[in-house]
Formats: C-alpha cells, structure tokens, sequence
C-alpha cells in the first residue's frame, strides 16, 4: 500500500481584502453621527451607507468608550421599500460641548 503524499491545508474561509476593522467602522460611526447631529442615523442606514453589517456592536462599544449615544426606535424603510422597526442612534455632546 503506497502512503499518499499530504497537500496543503487550505483557509476555509480566507480573510476577504474587504473586511473592515472594527475600529474603522467605529470611527465611521462617530463621524457619521457627529454630521448628522440631532437626526441621528439608523441602523439601515449606518448598514446601507457605510457597509457596516453590524451597528448595534460597534455602538456598545462606542458607549463602552464612554460616547454618549442614545436609542430611539424608529419604523423606517430599506432600500427595498420594506418597514422595519430599528434603532436610531443619535449622539450627544458633553457638557464641554465636544462630543463626549
């Protein structure tokens, strides 16, 4: 019986070139709420615009840095047309008047 020569293991799921880090898509956030002031930015929207599949962590981590960023539920529409109920995340300033 003849022993087979063993190939080469391969990645089974490679990392994509396109995966953002979560620091990145944190930043992107507050960026985009600072600009959007008092509005707030849903989470389709933060999905839709910036290509952050999830939102809803990379705000707890935000508030776990100490930004204060509240949740205002919303029913809003994708860019299917669909009605989903979602969180709006709206940042707020610090008492010294930066975004805290």
């Amino acid at each position: 019986m003849k022993k087979r020569k063993a190939t080469p293991r391969q990645e089974s799921s490679p990392k994509k070139s396109h995966d953002m880090p979560s620091h990145i898509q944190r930043a992107r956030i507050l960026e985009a709420l600072l600009k959007a002031g008092g509005k707030g930015k849903s989470t389709i929207q933060l999905r839709e615009e910036l290509d952050i599949m999830h939102p809803g962590g990379r705000v707890l981590e935000l508030r776990e840095a100490r930004h204060r960023i509240e949740t205002v539920w919303t029913v809003t529409g994708n860019a299917q047309g669909h009605q989903h109920r979602c969180a709006r995340y709206v940042l707020f300033a610090s008492k010294a008047g930066a975004a805290a």
